[in-house]
C-alpha cells in the first residue's frame, strides 16, 4: 500500500491523466473517422504528462525521504527507506497505468473510422513524417526522464539492501553497482554511489518538469496539424503501431513487470 504521505502525488497524476484523456475523448469524436489517426500526433504527448510529472515529484519526494531519515535516525530506518522507494515508484506505475488506458482510448478512436472528411486535406508524407515524429520524441523525452528515476531507485535499494552478512544478497546489491559502473570497493565506492543518486535524482526532479513542458509543446502542435486532415491506410496503420507500443510498455511498468526495485 502507497504511503499516505504521497497522495498529493497521486492527486496530480490523477487530475492531470483525467484532463488529457478527456481532451483526447474531445478531439478524436469531433472529428469524422478518416481524421482520427492524426490524434498520435497530440495525444500520446499529452497522455505522457502523467508519467512525466510523476517523475518530477517522486524525484523531489525521494531527496525529501533521503534527508528526513539522515537528519532524524531512527530503528527500522533501512527498511523505512525501502517503503519509502516503494510507495514512490507505486506512483510512477499508476501514472503509467493511466498513460496506457490512454493509449487504448487513442487507439479505439483511431480504429473508428466511421464519418466522412470529403473537404479535408489529404495528408502530404512532410506532413505524415512531423506528425509521426511528434509522439516519437515525446516517447524518447518521457523515457529518458523515467529511466534516471529507475536508476535512481534500483542503486538506492542496492545499497540499502547490501547485508555484509549475506553473500548472496551482496552479491545483488554489488551486480547492480557494477552494471551501473560505480565501484563497489575502495574508500571513494560510497562517496561515488552517493554522488551518482544525487545527480540521477536531481535529473527527475528538472528533467520531469522539463519533459512536461516539452510534451505539451509536442502536443500542440500535433493537434494543430493534424486538424483538418484526412489519414489514408498506412498513416493509420502505422499510428496503431504507435498507440499499441507505448499502450505495451506502459503495461510492463504498470504492472511491475519491469520494477527497477527487483534485483
Amino acid at each position: 500500500m502507497a504511503d499516505p504521505r504521497y497522495l498529493p502525488g497521486f492527486v496530480l497524476v490523477g487530475l492531470v491523466a483525467a484532463v488529457g484523456l478527456a481532451i483526447l475523448l474531445a478531439a478524436g469524436l469531433s472529428r469524422p473517422g478518416p481524421r482520427r489517426a492524426g490524434l498520435i500526433a497530440g495525444g500520446l504527448p499529452l497522455a505522457l504528462l502523467a508519467p512525466a510529472l510523476a517523475t518530477s515529484y517522486a524525484s523531489w519526494q525521494l531527496i525529501d525521504l533521503f534527508s528526513g531519515m539522515a537528519m532524524e535516525p531512527q530503528p527500522g530506518a533501512m527498511r523505512s527507506l525501502l517503503e519509502g522507494l516503494a510507495s514512490l515508484w507505486s506512483l510512477v506505475r499508476a501514472a503509467f497505468g493511466a498513460f496506457g488506458v490512454s493509449c487504448v482510448v487513442g487507439l479505439v478512436l483511431g480504429l473508428l473510422r466511421f464519418g466522412t472528411s470529403a473537404h479535408d486535406v489529404t495528408c502530404s508524407a512532410r506532413r505524415g513524417f512531423a506528425l509521426l515524429l511528434l509522439p516519437l520524441l515525446g516517447l524518447a523525452t518521457a523515457c529518458l526522464t523515467v529511466e534516471r528515476l529507475a536508476t535512481a531507485v534500483r542503486v538506492s535499494a542496492a545499497v540499502i539492501s547490501s547485508d555484509e552478512k549475506d553473500p548472496a544478497a551482496k552479491r545483488r546489491s554489488e551486480a547492480v553497482l557494477e552494471a551501473v559502473g560505480l565501484p563497489t570497493k575502495g574508500s571513494g565506492s560510497i562517496a561515488a554511489t552517493s554522488s551518482y543518486i544525487a545527480r540521477a535524482v536531481m535529473t527527475g526532479v528538472f528533467g520531469g518538469a522539463t519533459a512536461a513542458f516539452v510534451l505539451l509543446g509536442l502536443a500542440l502542435p500535433g493537434f494543430v496539424l493534424a486538424w483538418r486532415v484526412r489519414f489514408g491506410g498506412t498513416f493509420a496503420a502505422i499510428a496503431t503501431a504507435l498507440w499499441l507500443l507505448a499502450a505495451a510498455g506502459a503495461a510492463l511498468v504498470g504492472f511491475g513487470v519491469l520494477d527497477p526495485l527487483r534485483m
